[in-house]
């Protein structure tokens, strides 16, 4: 250690800290407590005072049960282990760091969204309702060779996400904020050109932050300009899409959607979603690969040394 530093308090929120004990304890020069459930929050500011809080949100550890932390006085660099910051970001101050863990994950996000994509397209439901009748129901299915598939934020999960699917022959257009070509894509627009895809699309994937220009990007208009027997996965948040639209929008162009996140979450027992007979309801967890909290600590770690080292 340098002889002008001093260890610097830092508080971890996440529901089951063992999980990221033994990583965050490498960072140098830090001091770790940690806090697994909402209500000790408050309590772990005062008496621990930190200038660095690592912030993992879950079911069980919610988006405003953090933000607390954001809004201590004494916290100068706020790192949210996810990609989303979009439930601390309208809290930040000038004087505070926001780090994130985007990226980290962007490929377990494409894995999942590549299995809802190959169950809606292949009729695996149907498949297993005829198995529980014990019924021999052979059924045809179209191939996604051909296909084409816009993804509506081509960062690092919609790349991934495009890497994964043009293999099986698809044609992958991407839309970004600054329209720039990335690699695994065949083709790469911005968003004024949305509405001219979207009648081409037949897989919708959306990958983007919620913020001002994204919240109800997706809305009834949107969904109507899909073609007949469109796809739409979304792995990004609930809000981007009108969910109140969907019901209407299945019964019209959408075929099937897979959907991890909504707008109220846990997604309430009364939605229509859950026993949609073309939709497949995943609990917003669709970069949970089994270590992923170590894999948040040690993406961590990296930006704690590169600090460290500077």
């Amino acid at each position: 250690m340098k002889a002008d530093r001093r260890p610097r308090r830092a508080l971890a929120l996440h529901s089951a800290p063992e999980e990221i004990q033994g990583i965050l304890s490498r960072t140098p020069d830090f001091e770790w407590a940690f806090v697994s459930a909402p209500g000790d929050v408050l309590p772990a500011l005062e008496s621990q005072r930190p200038e660095v809080v690592f912030s993992l949100k879950q079911s069980s550890f919610p988006g405003p049960a953090h933000v607390p932390a954001i809004l201590d006085p004494g916290v100068k660099w706020f790192h949210v282990a996810g990609s989303g910051v979009d439930h601390v970001e309208a809290h930040l101050r000038p004087d505070q760091r926001l780090t994130s863990g985007r990226g980290v994950l962007a490929p377990f996000i494409a894995e999942r969204a590549m299995a809802g994509l190959l169950h809606l397209v292949t009729g695996m439901d149907a498949m297993r309702a005829a198995a529980a009748r014990a019924r021999w129901s052979p059924a045809r299915f179209r191939s996604l060779a051909g296909r084409r598939v816009l993804v509506v934020g081509a960062g690092q999960a919609g790349a991934a996400l495009a890497q994964r699917v043009r293999p099986f022959g698809c044609h992958v257009t991407g839309v970004r904020a600054s329209g720039v070509m990335r690699p695994g894509f065949d083709a790469m627009h911005g968003p004024d050109d949305l509405d001219a895809l979207l009648p081409e699309a037949d897989v919708l994937a959306l990958h983007v932050p919620l913020d001002q220009r994204t919240r109800g990007l997706i809305d009834a208009r949107r969904l109507g300009l899909l073609p007949e027997g469109a796809l739409l996965l979304n792995a990004a948040r609930g809000a981007v899409v009108d969910e109140a639209a969907l019901p209407a929008a299945l019964e019209g162009p959408l075929a099937g959607a897979w959907l991890d996140v909504f707008e109220e979450e846990p997604l309430p027992a009364s939605s229509p979603l859950w026993l949609h007979p073309r939709v497949i309801v995943s609990p917003h967890h669709a970069d949970q690969v089994l270590d992923f909290p170590a894999r948040f600590a040690e993406h961590f770690l990296g930006l704690a040394r590169e600090e460290h080292d500077a």
